[in-house]
């Protein structure tokens, strides 16, 4: 079988032997019932837990639109119009208006990014800025149950109209992305977020597809009632990136409004474990560098037998994408030293570099990728091909010919369990 796999915006392809092929774990898709724009306008108007945003704006209110950076396949150039014109029917001018990039500690956001980002002229029509997570433009606004100082960007706080904009999708430890992930990591201080990570980073249910009993998103969404956002947006897309639901109001409630219809598409259960698992991190945004690529290891790490081997597919245009990742992989061999020196201080990056080192001890990693191939086998200990094919053949000759593979073309956001 001749199987398409994502590519940063494009695809590539692998052949699977019929003997050898257990499945092709896709989504379950759901088809759009309506225009990405009518479910917009549909959540809009039918909010939960909140007034309409027209009903919150007033004219003369400041207004900040938090939004999700270029490592998320949010479609944001399709929900910002529509939460424009509500805001403008309520009076509201664009120099009102300040966009927040939800960076978290990833890097800012280029100009070019912005434009691709926020669609139409609106990088030039507003003020932006990313999050910048070590600067000094952040308030405390209290601790949560767990310990976490919250300091949130000013920007924000500053805001009459605080708002969220972001898509709900299968989160590695934080069981699901949306809601108040928008807020922590996405708008918080480096020292916030350290926290976080340094208390319930751990924990056995910090894990994808759980919400309750999860002390990430519960540490999280605290934290986030904090901040005290009041209206949130946040769509659902399918396999293709058509959005297929939209909830609006309370954040969330919107997340778990949304969690429920990803887990109807997104949650997919396998017959059997496999020797091999081809795996592609789904494309552009998912697979923009390594740090966001990981992701669909570790989801892939459900399904693949013990000494097995995961072929990654993931173009990585901005390599690594993380330089304390990078630097743990260089300094450290094992997960247990990973494990004691973010025990004492919990470094972001440092904890991929720990959950890659795991990986590695389940599964010999394989990779097609545009990054530095030396990089790539030096540093994160992973065999190097052109294409998955060459890949694939070298993954029978470890595993032997008559071994049975999986191949999981979006894996970043597929929950595969057997």
């Amino acid at each position: 079988m001749i199987i398409n796999l994502p590519y940063g915006e494009s695809t590539l392809k692998v052949n699977v032997p019929d003997d050898n092929l257990i499945d092709v774990l896709c989504p379950s898709e759901i088809e759009p019932e309506m225009k990405a724009e009518e479910y917009i306008r549909s959540a809009l108007r039918t909010p939960m837990g909140s007034k309409p945003l027209n009903a919150l704006a007033k004219r003369g209110q400041s207004v900040a639109i938090v939004v999700d950076d270029n490592t998320r396949p949010c479609p944001t150039w399709e929900m910002l119009p529509l939460v424009l014109d509500e805001l403008y029917s309520a009076g509201i001018k664009d120099e009102d208006i300040r966009i927040i990039f939800a960076t978290g500690t990833h890097r800012e956001v280029r100009y070019d990014e912005a434009k691709k980002l926020l669609g139409g002229d609106y990088a030039d029509r507003f003020d932006y800025i990313s999050n910048n997570c070590k600067g000094t433009d952040f308030t405390y606004v209290g601790t949560t149950s767990r310990g976490t100082d919250v300091k949130v960007k000013n920007a924000f706080l500053d805001a009459d109209l605080r708002i969220l904009l972001g898509d709900v999708e299968i989160h590695y430890f934080a069981g699901y992305g949306g809601g108040r992930k928008s807020i922590l990591p996405g708008i918080s201080h480096y020292s916030t977020i350290q926290q976080n990570y340094t208390t319930n980073f751990f924990h056995p249910m910090a894990r994808p597809g759980v919400l309750d009993g999860n002390p990430m998103y519960e540490n999280m969404t605290e934290a986030a009632r904090l901040a005290q956002p009041h209206f949130c947006l946040n769509v659902v897309q399918n396999g293709r990136h058509e959005i297929v639901g939209a909830y609006a109001g309370d954040f969330d409630m919107v997340l778990r409004k949304g969690a429920a219809l990803v887990d109807r598409m997104y949650k997919v259960r396998a017959r059997e474990k496999a020797d091999i698992v081809v795996v592609a991190a789904d494309g552009w945004p998912h697979d923009v560098n390594l740090y966001q690529a990981y992701k669909a290891i570790h989801l892939a790490l459900n399904v693949v037998k013990d000494k097995g081997v995961i072929i990654l597919v993931a173009q990585c245009p901005d390599g690594h994408g993380s330089e304390p990742y990078y630097e743990w992989m260089s300094k450290y061999k094992t997960k247990e030293e990973m494990k004691r020196e973010l025990a004492k201080e919990f470094v972001p990056g440092g904890h991929k570099a720990y959950y890659h080192v795991k990986a590695l001890e389940k599964a010999a990693m394989f990779i097609v990728s545009d990054m530095d191939k030396k990089m790539l086998e030096k540093v994160f200990r992973m065999q190097v091909f052109d294409t998955p094919d060459d890949a694939l053949r070298q993954a029978f000759e470890c595993m032997g010919e008559k071994a049975k593979v999986l191949v999981i073309p979006r894996g970043t956001t597929t929950l595969c369990t057997v």
